[in-house]
């Protein structure tokens, strides 16, 4: 159950929509950050690849589902 729910989530288009917006948030403020703000476009970068890491388990997560099931079709 708790695979299928993140699934959903996962492609859920609101959801999808909410974390490309969070990331593209921060990349802006990299963008646009002046040279001497090395530390914001550190915590900027951080922030990035902590949404990619959350991201990327839950995704993991949701294929579980999808692993476990296939191993009981061979």
């Amino acid at each position: 159950m708790k695979h299928t729910a993140i699934a959903n989530i996962l492609n859920d288009d609101s959801f999808k929509e909410a974390m490309d917006d969070l990331v593209k948030m921060h990349l802006d403020m990299i963008i646009n950050s002046d040279v001497d703000e090395k530390e914001s476009r550190e915590i900027c970068y951080m922030r990035i690849t902590t949404i990619n890491e959350i991201l990327a388990h839950l995704q993991s997560i949701a294929d579980g589902k999808k692993i476990n099931n296939n191993k009981w079709k061979i």
